[in-house]
């Protein structure tokens, strides 16, 4: 071959071997049958040169434990499966619209492998099952060049292939001798290829991966305890035209943890993208194996039973049932109850007691629950359970009682109304009496009545009473208070003798403003003073009007002046004598509202001081009494009681008081008494 060819045919190989095209001097058709490992580069060969297509399995074809999805309750179990698979292939394989037909043993196969790691997972939830699978693995092979003009001698052509399958599933039949699951999921390829000359080391690497979609069903026949056999298949497409498989397996698990599968796969993909510029469309099929270890979840949870009784404490007659309250019974079995104990009937998850015999005390009913295939019950030990309740005959409680008063304060010979509120847990009957420390009562129901007649003042105790015909009495009590008789009323106010205060003529002066109060006039407001206070006691809002006056000589401005010091002289004495200011007004007249001479004469004609003889006299001097008789404070009680204007005549100091003719003083004022 002349050197253009070579280099020609060397350029091929190098553009080629990255878009995985194989035999870079093949020069027959595409149509090769490669028997063996060993085949040479000058025949027809398949994709890569005497490289072998890589194969994987599918979770499907994993070892499928016996212990059937859904019996693990509400806990996960993960099942982890090492496996292998020894499958011969047979397909076509191409790049770049050049095909070639493969057919492989598994012993060629296997001599190219490098390395692998194949694992299956699958964790299971009650119905719902998540299989899952990961299969990684290289092969190697170095192929001769048989033109060397460059120097190159061979080709080192590596292969590497991962697979991920990822399905979710869910059990849509769970039966004792057929298990059937609907699974779907992706199926994720990537194929990678290093070509490398040796010895220069110049290379390339391509690689390629697509993404499948797949479902299927997986059918579980249950062989006993511990065997089982699994036949599973899947189909789908995506970026491939199409992609299935079917496998079967027979499974035996030598402990719940362990187990082991053995069966047959065949795999079949065909991805041919439309730009051809790589096709892979094998079949794989051989026998497959593995070893399987599984954790978490937990074994069928053996059956167990528990009893109650309700009510559990009850009065002798009164009825009594006990109920039995299986767990983990296997519901395709059949389940027979047995009660025994005192008074106990019923063949049922629930039985009756008849207490009617019985005495106080505490008795026990046991239950007995056996499964089995009918006539075959509590066969072997794990199909029998026992349970227990027990249950109190109680004595006969006493009966309750409250006791209450309506009203509870009362005056005397007052009633009130006593309630007794009693009650027997038995509802046996009842018999009320009543007692009561004072007054009296009377009644024998629920109501009584009681009268505070000749009761002492302050609480009387009331006690109720209940009986029923069991002999049992109880006692409760209230109290009702009994008023103290209210006080006599309170005396009538002591009456006031109120008598006008007289003044010399002139007095009290400007220059001397607090003398003008004769001696006897004095004792007048002291009296006045001391019977005003003890008047207050009884009637605090009481109070003095004084109302002053002037006789009619004298400017009107200077007899108003002059009845003003007079009203204000003698509220400073009563004040002096203890009594409040506050419960003092005045008013000044002057000589505004004189005494007529008529009534001058009308009051020394009326004076019962005066003597018939003396009255003459006074009769004979009326105009000087006039003016006297004008020269006054009045003094009124808030309640409409008046001063008596009737003349001093008979006191000492008369004379200095008739007297027209102003006067100096009268007598100093005394000062007031230490309060």
């Amino acid at each position: 071959m002349n050197l253009h060819c070579k280099k020609f045919c060397l350029w091929v190989a190098v553009a080629l071997t990255p878009l995985f095209c194989t035999s870079v001097f093949a020069q027959g058709p595409t149509d090769v049958t490669v028997a063996g490992s060993a085949a040479s580069a000058s025949t027809a060969a398949p994709a890569v040169p005497d490289a072998p297509v890589p194969t994987t399995p599918d979770q499907a074809s994993g070892p499928v434990s016996q212990y059937p999805t859904g019996s693990t309750g509400g806990d996960w179990r993960v099942g982890i499966t090492i496996y292998g698979w020894f499958p011969g292939l047979h397909g076509t394989v191409g790049a770049l619209g050049h095909n070639a037909s493969v057919h492989v043993p598994f012993s060629d196969l296997f001599n190219t492998l490098k390395g692998i790691i194949p694992i299956a997972v699958e964790a299971d939830k009650g119905r719902f099952l998540m299989p899952e699978d990961f299969l990684w693995m290289k092969l190697g092979i170095n192929n001769g060049i048989p033109i060397n003009d460059f120097g190159q001698t061979s080709i080192n052509t590596h292969l590497t292939q991962s697979i991920l399958t990822g399905k979710v599933g869910y059990r849509l039949y769970d039966g004792e001798h057929l298990k059937f699951d609907a699974l779907g999921g992706i199926r994720y390829w990537y194929v990678g290829l290093n070509n490398t000359l040796e010895p220069s080391g110049l290379g390339n690497s391509r690689s390629v991966n697509w993404i499948d979609g797949v479902g299927g069903a997986r059918f579980i026949l249950p062989f006993g305890e511990k065997a089982a056999m699994t036949v599973a298949g899947d189909a789908g497409a995506g970026q491939a035209n199409l992609d299935y498989q079917a496998v079967g397996l027979l499974n035996y698990n030598f402990t719940p943890k362990f187990g082991l599968a053995v069966g047959w796969r065949y795999l079949y993909e065909n991805y041919r993208p439309s730009n051809n510029q790589f096709v892979y469309n094998p079949a794989i099929s051989g026998a497959v194996a593995g070893f399987g270890y599984n954790f978490g979840g937990k074994p069928p949870a053996p059956m167990t039973a528990s009893c109650s009784a309700s009510p559990a404490q009850v009065f002798a007659g009164d009825p009594v049932t006990v109920t039995a309250s299986p767990e983990n019974l296997n519901p395709k079995l059949n389940a027979l109850y047995t009660w025994s104990g005192d008074g106990v009937t019923g063949n049922g998850t629930t039985a009756s007691i008849n207490t009617s015999a019985l005495n106080p005390g505490t008795y026990t009913v046991k239950g007995t629950l056996k499964e089995g295939k009918p006539g075959k019950e509590g066969l072997k030990p794990w199909e029998v359970a026992d349970c227990s309740a027990a249950y109190t005959i109680k004595e006969f409680e006493p009966p309750t009682l409250s006791c209450s008063a309506n009203p509870t304060d009362l005056k005397p010979g007052d009633s009130s109304t006593v309630t007794a509120q009693g009650g027997s847990p038995q509802n046996r009957p009842l018999l009320y009496t009543y007692q009561t420390s004072g007054g009296t009562i009377s009644g024998n129901g629920t109501t009584a009545t009681y009268s505070s007649t000749g009761a002492s003042a302050g609480p009387a105790q009331i006690t109720c009473s209940v009986s029923d015909d069991k002999g049992h009495t109880v006692t409760a009590s209230t109290s009702v208070n009994i008023q103290a008789p209210p006080p006599p009323p309170p005396p009538p106010p002591p009456s006031l003798a109120l008598h006008s205060v007289f003044f010399p003529t002139a007095l009290p002066n400007e220059q001397r403003p607090d003398r003008g109060l004769a001696e006897s006039q004095e004792q007048i407001l002291t009296t006045l003073a001391t019977d005003f206070k003890t008047y207050l006691q009884v009637k605090p809002d009481a109070r003095l009007t004084l109302t002053g006056h002037a006789d009619p000589r004298g400017s009107a401005k200077y007899n108003m002046a002059l009845s003003e010091r007079r009203v204000g002289t003698v509220k400073n004495f009563l004040v002096q004598q203890g009594v409040p200011e506050s419960a003092i007004d005045t008013t000044a007249l002057g000589d505004t509202h004189p005494l007529s001479k008529d009534e001058v004469k009308d009051l020394i004609q009326t004076n019962p001081e005066l003597t018939d003889e003396e009255k003459t006299k006074m009769l004979h001097q009326s105009n000087l009494i006039y003016l006297a008789q004008n020269r006054r404070v009045d003094i009124t009680l808030n309640n409409g009681q008046q001063s008596v204007q009737l003349y001093p005549f008979n006191a000492k100091d008369s004379e200095t008081l008739l007297n027209e003719r102003p006067q100096a003083h009268a007598k100093k004022q005394p000062a007031a008494p230490k309060q």
